[in-house]
């Protein structure tokens, strides 16, 4: 299976309970938010580690916490996200 391919299966798992997670303490915060934006930023400068592995001891890890809570948090946008093919919209979420 190809990193792409692992990613995209781990996401779709993922992102469903950082949203449950979210939806039960009331929806994105102000931090959550801020959160999300940092995550840009950390994928920009840092991605190729998310995807292909290596950096520090757990960066890999943190980087897809960290992007799964994103895609989460976007997730609560009136229409959802797309992305690694996959639709993630919060209000049509149980």
């Amino acid at each position: 299976m190809s990193n792409h391919a692992l990613l995209t299966t781990s996401m779709q798992a993922a992102v469903p309970l950082h949203i449950m997670r979210l939806k039960e303490k009331g929806g994105p915060t102000d931090e959550d938010m801020s959160e999300a934006r940092k995550t840009s930023d950390i994928l920009g400068e840092r991605g190729d580690v998310l995807l292909f592995g290596g950096g520090k001891k757990g960066e890999a890890a943190d980087q897809f916490n960290r992007t799964a809570h994103a895609i989460a948090v976007l997730s609560f946008c009136p229409g959802g996200v797309t992305i690694f093919g996959t639709t993630f919209d919060a209000e049509k979420m149980p």
